[in-house]
């Protein structure tokens, strides 16, 4: 069951996000499959406690909207407040997911890209790059400037989805600001 204030229309199948390091470890995140599609999938995850991200706090009851592709090299994290009002958007750079029934599943290649509404986005742990094998390295600086490139397209097109999504399932939730 989703805390409050996330409500949504009909159950949400349990997902594993499983995140991998290139050093072999891993975590696993139990999340709920809100969409998925030929190639690509949207995870939701609720936040229990509070949550800090460089120097963006989450509040407990923040959702999200984590969005896979199997063709991309990053996945983006959608946060939205327990209002439903956006906190940030987050790129984790990546080797493109595989997608199962029961697990998501990528590589994160350290570096990573975050901005909140109003701002600039700023690529956090860029000294990670260096410490990837060559291949690894490459595409994954090929993959970071396409998405600093593309930054307020990526953002626009996950904002807009996200709040199809939220308008779709949710039931008695937070309303989508306008």
């Amino acid at each position: 069951m989703l805390p409050s204030p996330w409500s949504f229309a009909a159950p949400l199948a349990e997902v594993v996000e499983v995140k991998r390091r290139p050093d072999g470890t891993s975590v696993r995140f139990f999340c709920r499959l809100v969409e998925r599609r030929p190639g690509t999938a949207v995870l939701l995850y609720v936040l229990g406690e509070p949550w800090t991200v460089a120097d963006l706090r989450l509040p407990a009851g923040s959702a999200t909207f984590a969005y896979y592709w199997t063709t991309r090299w990053y996945n983006v994290y959608h946060w939205l407040a327990p209002g439903g009002a956006t906190l940030g958007h987050y790129v984790n750079v990546a080797t493109p997911a595989r997608l199962s029934r029961d697990e998501v599943e990528w590589v994160d290649l350290g570096v990573d890209v975050l901005a909140v509404p109003g701002a600039a986005p700023r690529v956090l742990d860029g000294d990670e790059l260096r410490r990837l094998p060559a291949p690894l390295q490459l595409a994954a600086r090929r993959s970071l400037n396409r998405v600093l490139r593309r930054w307020p397209l990526l953002v626009d097109a996950v904002e807009r989805r996200t709040r199809r999504l939220l308008g779709r399932f949710t039931r008695g939730g937070p309303a989508p600001p306008g």
